[in-house]
This record gives C-alpha cells, sequence and structure tokens, in this order.
C-alpha cells in the first residue's frame, strides 16, 4: 500500500516512526528548511528530536500535490486550523483514496468535523480516526500505547492492523467514526479546564470529581452531535479523555495550568511550543452548541468559553464549578 503522511508536527512525526517500521511512506514537511534537516540528522529536530527515524524508508517531499497524488492512504496529521487551506482544492485528487486523520479539532469556518470537511470536497473517499489514549510522546519512546481506529469500513481496518501493530503499538477498531472523532476534540477542552483547575491549587479529589463531570457531559454531547448509544468508558471516550487530563504531555492541560497560575490566555498560548486545539476547538464547540440550543447540557464547555473568549476571572468559573458539578 502507498501511504502517505501530511504534517510534521509531533503526531506526524511519531506516526512516520511507526509506519515506517512497517510500510515504506511519503512524508509532507511543508518547511523545506524541517525537510533537509530531518534528512540529515534522522530526527525531527523541532518536534520529537530524540526519536531516531528510519529515512531510508521514508521519502520526504514539500510538493503536496506529488504526495496525495501518488498514496492510496494519506494520514492527516495537521492542526484543524489548516486543514481547509491545505486540503482546499485537492479534493478531485482525493478521488477513491482513504483519508485517515489524526486531527483533534473543528474545522474553524465551517464549524465541522474533518470527516465532514473530506466528504464535502470529495465523494468518493473512504474516512477514518486514529483516537485512543496516545500521546506522541510515549509512542516515539516505544512506550505501550492503544490505537483506536474508527471506520465505516470493517475490511479496511484489517488493513489498519498491519500498518500500525508494532511491539508497542496495539491497534483496536470501531465503527463510531463521528463519536470518536467528536470526542477527540471535546476531551481538549475538558483538559484545559482541569488545567486551570490544578493551576489554581484545587487537588486530586476536586479534579476526579471534575472529570467524572466531564465525562457525562461528554457522553451527553457525542449523543446531540451524533445520537447513537455508546459505551463511554472505552478507551476512545474515556481513556482519551483521561490521558488527556493527567498527562505531563498533555499541552493542553498545560495551557489550562498556565491560565490558573495566573498567565493571560493570550501569554499561555505564545508560551507553548505545540498547538493546544483545545482553545480553538472550544470557541467551535460552543457556536455549535449554541446553535442546538443544548448550552445547559454543556455547562463546562460554556465555563471554558467565558474563560478562554470573554476574560472571565478563572477563580470565580472554576469557584462555581464546584458547586454546579457536586
Amino acid at each position: 500500500m502507498k501511504i502517505s503522511i501530511i504534517g510534521a508536527g509531533s503526531w506526524g512525526t511519531a506516526l512516520a516512526f511507526v509506519v515506517s517500521k512497517n510500510y515504506n511512506l511519503t512524508w509532507w514537511v511543508r518547511r523545506e528548511k524541517l525537510a533537509n534537516q530531518i534528512l540529515s540528522k534522522k530526527r525531527n529536530t523541532k518536534y520529537l528530536a530524540g526519536c531516531k527515524l528510519n529515512t531510508s524508508k521514508i521519502n520526504i517531499t514539500t510538493d503536496f500535490r506529488s504526495a496525495i497524488i501518488n498514496s492510496e492512504l494519506i494520514i492527516v496529521a495537521i492542526p484543524s486550523n489548516y486543514i481547509e487551506p491545505v486540503f482546499n482544492g485537492y479534493g478531485n485528487l482525493l478521488q477513491g483514496k482513504t483519508i485517515l486523520s489524526t486531527t483533534k479539532g473543528v474545522i474553524p469556518n465551517l464549524l465541522i468535523p474533518p470527516k465532514k470537511f473530506f466528504n464535502s470536497i470529495s465523494n468518493n473517499i473512504q474516512y477514518g480516526v486514529i483516537s485512543g489514549p496516545c500521546h506522541a510522546e510515549e509512542i516515539a519512546q516505544k512506550k505501550i500505547s492503544y490505537l483506536t481506529i474508527s471506520t465505516d469500513t470493517p475490511v479496511i481496518n484489517k488493513v489498519y492492523n498491519k500498518i500500525f501493530k508494532t511491539p508497542f503499538i496495539n491497534v483496536k477498531t470501531s465503527s463510531d467514526v463521528l463519536g470518536s472523532e467528536y470526542a477527540s476534540i471535546l476531551k481538549n477542552i475538558y483538559a484545559i479546564m482541569v488545567g486551570i483547575s490544578s493551576g489554581l491549587g484545587y487537588g486530586d479529589n476536586f479534579l476526579a470529581v471534575l472529570i467524572t463531570a466531564c465525562t457525562n457531559e461528554m457522553k451527553r454531547l457525542l449523543f446531540y452531535l451524533d445520537p447513537k448509544e455508546r459505551v463511554i468508558s472505552k478507551s476512545a471516550y474515556l481513556g482519551d479523555l483521561l490521558v488527556t487530563c493527567y498527562s505531563l504531555h498533555s499541552r493542553n492541560r498545560k495551557l489550562g495550568t498556565a491560565i490558573g497560575k495566573g498567565f493571560s490566555v493570550e501569554n499561555a498560548i505564545s508560551d507553548l511550543t505545540m498547538v493546544a486545539e483545545g482553545y480553538s476547538a472550544t470557541a467551535s464547540i460552543y457556536k455549535i452548541i449554541k446553535k442546538l440550543k443544548i448550552q445547559k447540557e454543556a455547562p463546562i464547555v460554556y465555563n471554558a468559553y467565558k474563560v478562554l473568549y470573554l476574560d472571565k476571572d478563572p477563580k470565580k468559573i472554576i469557584k462555581a464549578l464546584t458547586s454546579l458539578i457536586s
């Protein structure tokens, strides 16, 4: 199978590391300087610099068109803000191909998840989502990790096992594409709120109750966004939420923690070296739930919006939440 990876951030790098163990691949790296550095040093000096890459099995290119036109499977590993500008105008080249997305955000101008965007620009694609508790940093360190790959096509799921399976990667499959995608978006918002609480000095007892409330809110919102019954305790939902809320690798928790410690939202974002998808996702999800008139079903998302976009005092917001979620 001809495989390409789009994006050279931490996730793109981790997946290039994993996939190249089983297959040759093409890797689209936007900046020529970074592409040359990866080739010469056999590692991404900007992200996961300690992860050595087998560049003999990786064709690194800055030519986006050639990266997608010559591939059967396109793994998308870029932030949601970039999907529309990067892929617009290339829908005809995606015909008959499989798109596998790791993106954990809403397309901001359209207020739709990546699945709906790709289906809107190409009417003949297979689409899947990578989710679950799997930080790129731990994958690069070969720590045991679990990927959940959700697709509408069970036959394709078997192929993914061959592509991603390694001694340290376990692959689970699911048919809940939209649910998995929305869950991976929501958990980043919740991790910001957990980070804010931690930064303010709240302890593990409160964080446990807050994350429980986040889990219940996620379940409600998933039903409104894509009505079907789900076992929320599965790793694609609860597992991903837990690791994002608790892990020191979580950039969204880091963002929230900085805000809780008194940094302005702008300064907290600028201090991060990577994109915290939860920030833009908060605005998008809030607009979606407002349009659906279900704000009362999502008090945690709404309060995240107040802190991030309405300049509300984090101390007062979290204090109000303590009684709201009890």
